[in-house]
C-alpha cells in the first residue's frame, strides 16, 4: 500500500468515500473514551476500529464492483498507509488513497474535506468519521443514494450530532453548526434547508465516544463478534466484554 497523500486525479467512481481517522496513540485519540477505560486501552480499541473498517471498505473482495473510491482523510501529517500496516491492516484494493485533513477544529476539517471532493471530480462526496466500528457498506451505499436525489445527507448519531455527512457537489452548510453539541444535526439540516438544498438522511448510527457507549457497541456485536472481529477481540483482550450486552432489539435500529 503506498501513501499517495491523495486519490487519482482522474476518478474511477463518481463518488468518493472519506473515512475520518487519527493515528491511534494513547492521549492523541478517542480521549473522551480514555477517560474512562485508561488511554492506552482506548488506543488499542480504537486501532482495531481502524482494523475492521479498513477490511471492510478497503480490503473486502468484490470491492472492485463498488460504485465509489475510498480515500482515508487522516490527522496528524504522518505516513498513515504506515501507520494502518503497523495496526495489522492488509494492504487494500485499489484505488484506496490518502488526504491529510487541514484547517482548524473539526467543522473546518470537514468542510475542506468535502470541498477537496467536489475539486477532484468527484459529483458525490461522503464522510464518515472512524469511531463506529460496526458501519456498514449498506448504510454508505444508502448515502449516496439518497445524493442521487438530494443535496445533503446525514446519519443522526445518539447525542443528536451527526456521524456521517454527504453532498452532491459542495454547499457551505456547516458554518455555524456547533461541533460535539446536542444540536449540532438540527441546526446542520436547517442550514442547509435555509441554502434553499434538499437534505436526505440515512439510518442514524452511534459513534464510540465514551466508556458508556460500549455496552451499544458490545451489544450490537454479540453474540460473536462478526461484524467487527478485531474489536470484538480488543474487548475481550481488554476485559470489557464481562458485562451482558444490550437486547438485540434495544440496538437494531442502529446502522450496523
Amino acid at each position: 500500500m503506498t501513501d499517495s497523500r491523495s486519490v487519482s486525479d482522474r476518478p474511477r467512481n463518481q463518488n468518493l468515500l472519506l473515512i475520518g481517522a487519527r493515528a491511534p496513540v494513547p492521549g492523541a485519540c478517542k480521549t473522551r473514551l480514555g477517560a474512562g477505560i485508561g488511554m492506552a486501552e482506548a488506543a488499542d480499541l480504537y486501532r482495531a476500529f481502524l482494523v475492521d473498517l479498513a477490511a471492510r471498505f478497503t480490503g473486502a473482495p468484490g470491492c472492485e464492483a463498488w460504485t465509489y473510491d475510498v480515500a482515508w482523510a487522516y490527522t496528524p501529517e504522518v505516513d498513515f498507509a504506515a501507520v494502518l500496516r503497523d495496526c495489522g491492516c492488509c494492504a487494500p484494493l485499489s484505488p484506496v488513497g490518502f488526504v491529510l485533513q487541514e484547517g482548524e477544529g473539526w467543522g473546518t476539517r470537514q468542510a475542506n474535506l468535502l470541498r477537496w471532493g467536489d475539486a477532484h471530480g468527484y459529483a458525490r462526496t461522503v464522510l464518515v468519521a472512524s469511531d463506529a466500528p460496526q458501519l456498514s457498506r449498506e448504510v454508505v451505499g444508502e448515502a449516496f443514494t439518497v445524493l442521487e436525489t438530494r443535496d445533503v445527507v446525514i446519519a443522526r448519531s445518539l447525542d443528536g450530532g451527526y456521524s456521517l455527512i454527504g453532498m452532491r457537489g459542495y454547499h457551505d452548510v456547516l458554518s455555524g453548526v456547533p461541533m460535539s453539541t446536542s444540536s449540532a444535526g438540527d441546526t446542520l439540516v436547517a442550514r442547509a434547508e435555509s441554502l434553499g438544498l434538499l437534505v436526505g438522511e440515512t439510518a442514524a448510527i452511534f459513534d464510540v465516544d465514551e466508556a458508556a457507549d460500549l455496552d451499544l457497541l458490545i451489544g450490537t456485536l454479540a453474540p460473536d463478534g462478526a461484524t467487527a472481529p478485531a474489536t470484538w477481540d480488543a474487548l475481550h483482550a481488554l476485559g470489557l466484554l464481562t458485562k451482558s450486552p444490550l437486547p438485540t432489539a434495544a440496538v437494531r435500529h442502529y446502522a450496523v
